[in-house]
């Protein structure tokens, strides 16, 4: 059996408890300390964004580790979301409806919600921060971020947003 065939098998016999896992392989020995690093991103990656436990790898999260990555403007991008931060309900409420593929129902259930609560949280969200969350644009933005807040979050030695 192949390392990630193993690998994946480990987490599914997690007996119930949730297990993320990041595959990454090493060309060599000296490439194993970046490969490592790789995949602690990863993990953070998927937590960001919600994603399921399980085994992930780069091309699972591709976009969203290119996102995360800080450079000049990224406190900028980061800061789109400061008018609703000190409310955490809402920026749980988005995360959940970028996680459920923006399906207003799925993220209702998820939440324990009605769906108009969803939608009334998602509108005050793009009232407050000016982003048109229905549009691909504003979708790519606030993913950005969600992942861009989460990495300032972990790299100040605070904790993650996420669980």
């Amino acid at each position: 059996m192949r390392a990630a065939g193993r690998s994946r098998a480990a987490a599914e016999q997690g007996r119930g408890i949730p297990v993320r896992v990041a595959h990454v392989q090493a060309a060599g020995p000296d490439d194993i300390p970046e490969a490592a690093r790789t995949a602690t991103e990863i993990l953070r990656v998927t937590r960001a964004c919600g994603l399921p436990p399980g085994l992930h790898r780069l091309e699972d999260v591709l976009l969203e580790f290119h996102l995360s990555r800080p450079d000049p403007s990224s406190h900028k991008i980061a800061a789109l979301l400061d008018p609703v931060a000190d409310r955490p309900e809402l920026l749980e409420t988005l995360r959940t409806h970028l996680a459920h593929q923006q399906d207003r129902r799925a993220t209702a259930t998820a939440l324990g919600l009605h769906p108009n609560t969803v939608d009334n949280r998602l509108a005050k969200i793009g009232d407050q921060t000016g982003i048109e969350l229905a549009s691909p644009r504003g979708a790519a933005l606030v993913i950005a971020a969600l992942l861009l807040r989460d990495t300032q979050d972990t790299t100040a030695g605070g904790p993650s947003t996420r669980p």
